[in-house]
């Protein structure tokens, strides 16, 4: 399965109907790190999670300053300290909860696609196929045997055959399903997070700023007394 058939996929399958925050910058960052895993050497993927990270972190290094834009320009609305406290929020949930819960799924999902999903190497996938064909037909003979199901004709027999050879191609379908609905997961955790953060800030620091541009009862008093002073130092003089 080639790079651009399963981003094709990742497009079609992720959930339409959710607002993604941040203009979908980690839906995004995860469909670059799907173009680029194919970059990975089994010996890396084998060698364990502590040697994939610092592959996918590089990449991400390279999409902070599109995450600086993307910050001021969907943030425009909050003070530029807190545009700088939500973007070292989603550097530090990209670093330590996204990054490493994606190479957890990308390990074992791509050194099982690099094997076309079958259980056995290469050179026995033939076999394998095989192998399930007969268990089909074997299930499909018991089907058919078997008094307390209510199926006799014998074609059954043939038709589960097929689903026997066949079984290796749904397993690979499947596989792509569960790993697209595992990463769409890891994006909506993330965005819910993003999402608190910004409503934290839009219920504190917002109100905060407002009430400190708000001038005190005494000061505001003042000005008004003084103006009334005036007033009657006026009326006095006429």
């Amino acid at each position: 399965m080639t790079t651009s058939s399963f981003g094709s996929l990742f497009r079609s399958l992720r959930g339409g109907l959710r607002t993604h925050v941040l203009g979908g910058f980690l839906d995004s960052l995860l469909q670059g790190f799907e173009n680029c895993r194919v970059g990975l050497s089994d010996e890396t993927l084998r060698s364990g999670e502590g040697v994939a990270v610092p592959f996918f972190l590089d990449l991400y290094e390279k999409e902070i300053p599109r995450l600086e834009e993307t910050v001021r320009l969907f943030e425009t609305g909050l003070p530029e300290p807190v545009q700088r406290d939500i973007l070292a929020k989603v550097d530090e949930l990209v670093r330590k909860v996204v990054v490493p819960a994606y190479v957890r799924l990308a390990r074992r999902f791509t050194l099982r696609e690099r094997n076309d999903f079958y259980l056995l190497p290469n050179p026995l996938h033939g076999l394998e196929r095989i192998l399930w064909g007969v268990l089909g037909m074997g299930l499909g003979a018991f089907v058919v045997w078997a008094p307390f199901i209510p199926i006799w004709e014998k074609e059954w027999v043939l038709l589960f055959l097929v689903g026997g050879l066949l079984f290796p191609n749904a397993r690979r379908y499947l596989a792509l399903r569960r790993y697209q609905a595992e990463l769409n997961t890891i994006v909506a955790h993330a965005d819910d997070e993003i999402r608190r953060t910004e409503i934290a800030y839009l219920s504190s620091a917002l109100p905060e700023a407002e009430r400190a541009s708000v001038p005190a009862p005494g000061a505001s008093e003042a000005p008004a007394s003084g103006g009334s002073e005036r007033a009657r130092l006026r009326q006095g003089g006429r």
